[in-house]
């Protein structure tokens, strides 16, 4: 049945490029296509979800959307969870789904590199190398269920020293919202022997148009692996007070820069450690926020504490003993801290029951999904507050105390998980919340809302975003009257000038839609 703004004459297009079983038109079919976290009643979903198999099925769907004006919204998997899922930005409208486009294509044992479809999982690419016998590592997010490429383009991370997914990807193909198809990099020659080991071509460079944007449709993507270490050591830090976390913050930059640390740890607060095993019930059942004494009891719990840190440390074995020293000296100096690690032989890893170790291994899991579960179990939701900032005490009491007070004034807990790179961390406030109880999701959906303009005053944006605030944050991106989006919609009304493709993506509005 076609929705407002899909007509018959452009379902029936569709149906018959795609053929009819990959054109999901009734509310059962399209449940697993949109935002499962959202409140009850309107809100963004898809008017029909479109399964195409093939670049060649990609680009048909993209000339029949030009030829019928009707807007087309694209996912990988559609797994973007606290970020609005595969739902579309412009609600009934088509959304495209790649989950049929599944293959790995090629893996280069050599060169340490894989060329991946948009619809391969984290878990797939894993399974892949097993089942070919690959020694090689990659890297994955907590929740492995997402696509590769998705979560590349989406700037998202992993926990192995390959944990920068964007910035380890090679080469891209890409269908244009024309039809035409534009290959990146060493990509442009029709003969490329390295087109997955060398980035650049002759001219500029395209890939980075192609994130967090609506200028194109990843349908290939190279992705780098890794030799696995000899020794595999996670590491736990501890902190059982918060007057040291700035401090903290201050040892951590160096060994990051110089590499000491050699992954992309994971900071989280004592709420955010809690919620991994279990649900705040088991806690508190109160309404309002949890309380400090509540939160010191769970701070108390062994392996826990005000903040805790996962990380690791890999490579030959005098090295890693070598970091692993330095790492013990430079926490020392911290009142109130410990660390504790473990080690394992990396060519001959054993079955790991710690989540978090698993994932700083590279293998996918969902058991960190556990999180969203902290209100509500298995109705549990979220919504990620993710600002990028620098690795430095000052920063870090900023943000935490910034969201802090606006959850706990709205009786939401301050649940935070912060990813850090070499010189900066993405501090994501994980606003859970129960998605049966409608009070409470709205209160969660607008208390990140009023997050957003105070931390844009203290110099912290958004580095990846809701959909339903996608236009509130790129309007904080202004200097020079927001150049950035500016010059956003010029690329746009060039390549796109029917507005076809995901329209309203990241605040990234066609002509006929400003």
């Amino acid at each position: 049945m076609a929705s407002q703004l899909i007509t018959s004459a452009a379902l029936q297009a569709m149906q018959d490029a795609l053929g009819s079983e990959h054109v999901l038109t009734t509310e059962e079919q399209m449940a697993d296509h949109g935002d499962p976290m959202g409140p009850p009643g309107e809100w963004y979903r898809p008017g029909a979800v479109l399964m195409p198999g093939s670049v060649e099925e990609v680009q048909a769907v993209v000339r029949i959307a030009n030829e019928h004006g009707t807007p087309i919204w694209t996912s990988s998997q559609g797994r973007n969870k606290g970020y609005g899922g595969g739902a579309p930005r412009v609600s009934e409208s088509f959304t495209v789904s790649l989950r049929r486009m599944n293959r790995v294509l090629e893996v280069d044992e050599e060169n340490c590199m894989a060329l991946v479809e948009p619809g391969v999982r984290f878990f797939d690419l894993y399974d892949h190398l097993k089942a070919t016998g690959s020694k090689l590592w990659m890297s994955c997010p907590d929740l492995g269920g997402g696509s590769i490429i998705g979560n590349a383009l989406e700037h998202g991370v992993g926990y192995t020293p390959l944990g920068d997914h964007w910035g380890q990807h090679c080469g891209l193909e890409v269908v244009l919202p024309d039809g035409d198809l534009l290959r990146t990099g060493m990509g442009g020659m029709s003969n490329p022997h390295n087109w997955l080991v060398y980035p650049h071509s002759a001219g500029p460079s395209w890939d980075g148009i192609f994130t967090q944007s609506n200028f194109g449709i990843v349908t290939k993507m190279g992705v780098a692996l890794m030799h696995a270490p000899e020794v595999y050591c996670p590491g736990w830090f501890m902190l059982d007070n918060e007057e040291n976390y700035g401090k903290f913050l201050e040892v951590l930059r160096p060994l990051m820069i110089d590499g000491t640390i050699s992954n992309q740890p994971m900071i989280i607060n004592a709420v955010c450690a809690a919620s991994a095993f279990g649900e705040r019930k088991e806690w508190y059942e109160g309404e309002d926020s949890i309380p400090e004494e509540v939160i010191d009891r769970i701070a108390a719990t062994p392996g826990f504490g005000r903040w805790v840190m996962r990380f690791a440390v890999q490579g030959d074995a005098p090295v890693v003993a070598h970091n692993r020293a330095k790492i013990e000296a430079a926490f020392a100096t911290i009142p109130g801290a410990s660390v504790v690690f473990e080690e394992y032989d990396g060519h001959n890893l054993p079955e790991m029951t710690n989540p978090h170790h698993v994932v700083q291994a590279g293998i996918p899991s969902m058991a960190l999904d556990q999180m969203t579960r902290w209100y509500g179990g298995e109705e549990g939701g979220h919504i990620g507050f993710s600002c990028a900032m620098p690795i430095a005490g000052k920063d870090g009491i900023a943000i935490r105390d910034l969201t802090r007070k606006v959850l706990n004034e709205r009786n939401l807990d301050y649940s935070a998980a912060i990813i850090v790179g070499k010189r900066a961390m993405i501090h994501v406030a994980l606003i859970v919340f129960d998605t049966k109880n409608e009070a409470q999701t709205r209160e969660a959906y607008a208390a990140t809302k009023a997050m957003l303009e105070p931390a844009a005053k203290l110099g912290y944006g958004e580095y990846r975003s809701h959909l339903d605030f996608m236009d509130e944050v790129a309007g904080l991106y202004d200097f020079n009257n927001n150049a950035q989006r500016r010059f956003a919609e010029k690329i746009k009304d060039c390549l796109d000038p029917n507005g076809i493709l995901s329209p309203g993506k990241q605040g990234i509005w066609p002509a006929n839609m400003r």
